[in-house]
């Protein structure tokens, strides 16, 4: 939305000719101050009940962020729908479905088993975790009527929001607030000045509890900057840890479906499969420089990255244009993520090995974040 916005501010000024004085960040200024009263107003009529939340008539735990961009909010969803498992829940994750077709109706992507939505339609998130064939997963804007929809005809007894903190007109028993340990609050500003969907501290003063991600080994604490906005507020630790989701050899067929490893034994090194490789990464999701860094920490020889943007759609021309590039720079292999793979046509013929990569989440205090979940949608 803030791109589209800042798109029209650009237009804006070139057709008006402002004033020296009135630069593009103070009109981004001025735009960010009228979404921020917007978010309080709408944060303190749902607060004083102005407006109605609908219940569903199970536990729903919400897992969400404050700031637009990539936290790591699927990983997470993921990570709490097999921890639910675990405990004998049957849980389902609902998804808005965002850049898929479906754009006001409800719809099954996959009931745990069966696929029946592909990434077009459900949009690439929700395909990415419907392939992993652990749980049901339901695309919504609504989230109400998708919650219906599953406890309809699914058997489910959990639902889990995949970025729901903002959607608040549904009732949810936890909300889990994602933030990035090292750029928790970005530049400060709201949107589209900056990346916060709403005010830090009146975000976090509903929130149940913090989730850092991207933690480094020894993840500040006392100084961090949600100690200082949310002191009494329970704080976890994860860190996201890529793994080779699937290599498709040259002149294969990328038809297969995608799993994430079930215990860390068995996920391969990367290392084993990057080092020295001469590769060529194209990737577009909302920060594409993590997924340079990371393959470059798995010595990879990155000839070059093509980036876009974040839910990108190929076409045939982009896949052109990588192909010509691999083959110019003498690639050995493509590197993409598993969120671009959900993506792209299965029926693409790759002129070289195609190593897709996956995140999966690591938590510290699992034990504590279970009993702070198990607590929840017990009452």
């Amino acid at each position: 939305m803030f791109k589209s916005l800042e798109k029209k501010i650009i237009l804006a000024s070139k057709r008006q000719d402002p004033a020296p004085f009135l630069s593009f960040d103070t009109l981004l200024k001025a735009v960010s101050y009228g979404y921020q009263t917007g978010a309080v107003l709408r944060n303190r009529w749902y607060q004083s009940d102005r407006i109605s939340r609908k219940r569903l008539p199970c536990p729903v735990i919400s897992v969400g962020n404050i700031m637009a961009g990539g936290t790591g909010k699927t990983p997470m969803a993921v990570y709490l729908a097999d921890m639910l498992i675990g405990s004998g829940k049957k849980p389902v994750v609902i998804s808005r479905g965002y850049k898929g077709r479906l754009k006001h109706s409800a719809a099954i992507v996959s009931d745990g088993t069966r696929m029946f939505l592909d990434a077009c339609a459900a949009g690439d998130e929700p395909y990415m975790m419907a392939c992993l064939k652990r749980f049901p997963v339901v695309v919504g804007k609504n989230r109400y009527r998708a919650g219906c929809l599953a406890l309809d005809q699914l058997d489910v007894d959990v639902v889990v929001l995949d970025d729901g903190f903002q959607h608040r007109q549904l009732h949810r028993d936890l909300d889990l607030v994602l933030m990035d340990h090292d750029v928790p609050l970005g530049n400060g500003r709201m949107l589209p000045a900056g990346r916060l969907r709403e005010p830090a501290a009146q975000a976090l003063a509903r929130a149940d509890a913090v989730i850092l991600t991207r933690c480094p080994e020894t993840p500040e604490v006392i100084s961090h900057p949600v100690s200082a906005l949310a002191p009494d507020l329970p704080v976890f630790y994860s860190r996201h840890q890529p793994f080779p989701a699937g290599v498709y050899p040259a002149g294969s067929r990328n038809s297969q479906l995608l799993l994430t490893p079930q215990k860390k034994s068995e996920t391969p090194l990367l290392s084993d499969n990057l080092q020295g490789v001469p590769a060529v990464l194209f990737s577009g999701i909302a920060d594409n420089r993590a997924f340079f860094r990371t393959i470059q920490g798995f010595g990879a020889n990155i000839l070059d990255h093509l980036e876009f943007e974040d839910h990108y759609r190929y076409k045939r021309a982009d896949i052109l244009q990588i192909r010509h590039r691999a083959k110019a720079l003498n690639a050995a292999m493509l590197v993409t993520t598993q969120k671009d793979w959900a993506r792209l046509d299965k029926d693409i013929d790759w002129p070289l090995d195609l190593a897709v990569i996956g995140i999966t989440l690591t938590l510290e205090n699992e034990s504590g974040f279970c009993r702070l979940v198990e607590t929840r949608i017990q009452t």
